[in-house]
């Protein structure tokens, strides 16, 4: 898929430009036609505007809270009666992010040329994922757009709520991480090399903690370059790896097989499946497409596989329970509560209940990871630390000794 730059007019000779995302030109050039557009060009964008509208660049990124705000209100005002054209403009005119607000007034444009709601949103996918959009369609088709707008919103606060509680647990062992490394890089680049040409002036015989250190020292001192140069090579070596298929298959199935890791990622994957499929079958989406939706937006492509196996399974008859049941990495609770669902007819709740269920057991696994990292890194500064300090009073030591 890449980006391109178009400029039309409307019906109306009204002048539009815009971005669109597709396999290739004549893809746009008919996606726009069929909007009734009069096109003047259409142009690939190029890799720098391409960096320079990325989610890292300049203001284009829009926070899934943002999102969260945006669904809510769309589904609160279409509930009050309002026509979805002038909820978009009402919209595009409150929300703060202007990237956000830019794309809103192209979805309204696009509407307004006969595109459907989620047409208009697929045209935005790096802000609109194919979940939202599939959840959109379905509901679009069902005639109770308002309704599963409300569920996505919840869902997309839940999301955003999670994701910042992670982040919140995970900072103080960054901070003890970025101080360790500060106090490693104060001791080796001034404190150390002062003693160690004491000890190399001194002529004496040095105990190997002191060797050690002097080496260590001496070693990324003079050579701290090609440290770098080593580390940035070996982590474009791993991520050029990772791109082929065969090794990421492998090496997220080891992710999910870790200690203590392991089991935590199994219960994040299963979280997002659950509430990704979940949201999708109460958005009306018929469980087959579902599966194939949840499937290609799961970023564990062992657990992707799995998710493939089961819809396989699906398609010839099974119902989703006994197909769950026969993967590695789904659990028997998981099983169970899908053919409790299944049985009672309320199997999108159910799924969401077990997504519920992991996320919070996700989240306490973190909050005790976290909290058990801070002494452990408090623990391995002391041992640096202690290390340094001993290698330098050894030789001091023995000096002392000697003269006594």
């Amino acid at each position: 898929m890449q980006n391109f730059i178009f400029k039309a007019r409307n019906s109306e000779g009204v002048l539009l430009t815009g971005r669109l995302t597709a396999a290739s030109k004549p893809n746009v050039i008919n996606s726009l036609k069929q909007k009734g557009y009069y096109l003047l060009s259409v142009q690939a964008e190029s890799k720098i505007s391409q960096l320079l509208t990325t989610n890292a660049g300049l203001g284009t990124h829009v926070k899934t809270k943002e999102k969260a705000v945006f669904t809510n209100h769309l589904a609160t005002l279409l509930k009050a009666g309002m026509k979805l054209t002038m909820v978009l403009k009402t919209l595009s005119k409150q929300t703060e992010n202007k990237h956000f607000s830019s794309v809103i007034k192209q979805i309204r444009q696009d509407i307004e040329q006969s595109s459907s709601l989620s047409e208009a949103m697929t045209s935005h996918p790096k802000i609109f994922s194919k979940v939202y959009t599939a959840i959109v369609a379905a509901a679009e088709k069902s005639g109770n757009l308002a309704e599963s707008l409300s569920i996505l919103s919840n869902q997309l606060k839940t999301q955003a709520s999670i994701r910042m509680r992670i982040k919140s647990a995970t900072v103080y062992p960054i901070f003890l991480l970025f101080v360790s490394l500060i106090i490693v890089a104060v001791l080796t680049t001034f404190v150390i090399p002062k003693f160690i040409d004491l000890f190399v002036n001194a002529n004496q015989t040095l105990p190997l903690p002191t060797k050690i250190l002097i080496v260590i020292t001496t070693s990324v001192k003079d050579f701290w370059w090609i440290l770098i140069l080593l580390i940035i090579g070996l982590i474009s070596l791993f991520l050029a790896v990772l791109k082929n298929k065969n090794f990421r298959k492998s090496f997220d199935s080891v992710l999910l097989k870790l200690p203590l890791l392991g089991a935590l990622n199994c219960k994040l994957q299963l979280a997002h499946f659950a509430r990704t499929l979940g949201s999708l079958l109460n958005g009306g989406v018929r469980i087959s497409s579902a599966l194939k939706t949840t499937k290609t937006v799961t970023n564990n492509i062992a657990f992707s596989s799995e998710i493939a196996n089961v819809e396989e399974r699906i398609l010839k008859g099974s119902t989703l329970a006994e197909a769950v049941r026969d993967q590695q990495d789904f659990d028997e609770l998981a099983a169970n509560m899908i053919a409790v669902g299944e049985n009672t007819g309320m199997l999108p709740e159910m799924l969401m209940e077990l997504a519920d269920m992991n996320e919070t057991e996700s989240e306490a696994a973190i909050n005790s990871l976290t909290a058990l990292l801070g002494p452990v890194m408090i623990v391995f500064l002391g041992l640096i630390i202690g290390f340094v300090v001993l290698a330098i009073l050894m030789p001091i030591f023995e000096t002392s000794s000697m003269i006594g």
